[in-house]
């Protein structure tokens, strides 16, 4: 009897803990890349805005083997738009874009008050 109270109470504690977001890369850090608003984009090259001035960019190279999808469907770079809100996934040497996961802003509330 007492066993199967210290499995319970294990249980519980264990189903009590906090769930984790996702899968982590090595070192901790999350295996999703932050999303950005693109400043500008072309058939070669993507800048999007770093920091929270706005004032600061980054440019990668878009290439045929870049992956980019637009609110979740597969696109093509010229379907972007600067503005969107952007999660770009860039090589080792942080040149290119090997992905670009691109979603329409969402609109502000306040256009869209009645009254």
């Amino acid at each position: 009897m007492k066993t199967l109270i210290a499995i319970l109470s294990l249980l519980t504690m264990i189903l009590s803990l906090p769930a984790q977001a996702g899968p982590k890369k090595k070192g901790g850090g999350s295996s999703e890349p932050p999303e950005h608003r693109i400043a500008e984009v072309d058939a070669l090259s993507i800048t999007i805005d770093v920091g929270k001035d706005g004032n600061t960019h980054e440019k990668y190279k878009i290439t045929d083997a870049t992956q980019v999808t637009l609110d979740g469907a597969p696109a093509f770079a010229r379907d972007l738009k600067a503005g969107m809100q952007a999660r770009i996934e860039v090589s080792p040497d942080h040149s290119t874009a090997i992905s670009i996961s691109a979603k329409d802003p969402s609109p502000h509330p306040a256009k869209h008050r009645v009254g």
